[in-house]
């Protein structure tokens, strides 16, 4: 597999809080990694360091070989790199078909073949198509957490991070969920996601990263990961 991000000794300091501690952390082309880690490990973090909403205090990002370290957040997405948050970000007043074609209006541009070209597409593939008309405001929960995803692929990245997408979702919702993001790969976007919920992890993720006060203290095929004594220790409490 080829690495499309890098990442090499990456430190962020708040003042006298050190939030990632030397991390080192590569993604494939095609890969849906999962990095997980207790709250306060540096997650979102590291997340918000490679979009560009922090500058980092060291290290370097990586992307396609290209130095992108500190590059603002606009930038990054031009990139390809896209970022979905714990809480979605949409005009709330506006109906959801309009918030996904404000975004496909200020999509990068791409020589890759991109399979949604419409907001219309975009809706569909995300099971929204019958909702395009109402307020994103009044959307369920479940339903704003698919139209963050819609967002984020209307930016037509070739990387989309996750940031907790299970969260507050039932069962069947995450099913649903899982089942979108599975496609990713095969539409050459690879993924990235954090998330607390370790079914959700083993039913996404081939590979896992551990932080812990923002340092890496496992990465390696899940299965491994999850019987690590020390993550067991660290993040599971002993038990799985």
């Amino acid at each position: 597999m080829n690495a499309i991000l890098e990442i090499r000794g990456l430190r962020k300091q708040f003042g006298g809080v050190t939030a990632l501690s030397g991390v080192d952390l590569s993604i494939d082309e095609g890969e849906i990694l999962g990095v997980v880690g207790p709250n306060g490990s540096g997650k979102t973090t590291l997340f918000n360091v490679v979009t560009g909403v922090y500058k980092p205090t060291a290290g370097a990002v990586t992307w396609h070989g290209r130095d992108i370290t500190g590059l603002v957040a606009h930038e990054v997405s031009g990139a390809g790199i896209a970022h979905t948050f714990q809480q979605a970000m949409a005009f709330p007043g506006l109906p959801v078909f309009e918030n996904v074609q404000i975004a496909c209006e200020h999509a990068r541009k791409s020589a890759r073949p991109y399979p949604w070209t419409t907001p219309d597409a975009l809706l569909d593939f995300v099971g929204l198509s019958e909702l395009a008309h109402e307020r994103a405001g009044i959307l369920p929960f479940g339903s704003l957490r698919l139209l963050g995803i819609a967002l984020a692929l209307a930016t037509r990245p070739s990387l989309i991070l996750l940031d907790e997408p299970a969260a507050g979702l039932n069962d069947r919702e995450t099913q649903t969920l899982v089942g979108l993001v599975k496609q990713f790969p095969q539409h050459g976007i690879s993924v990235c996601v954090i998330d607390h919920d370790m079914k959700l992890m083993q039913m996404l993720c081939r590979r896992l990263v551990v932080l812990d006060f923002g340092s890496k203290i496992a990465d390696g095929l899940i299965h491994d990961v999850l019987n690590d004594p020390k993550v067991l220790e660290v993040y599971l409490g002993g038990v799985l």
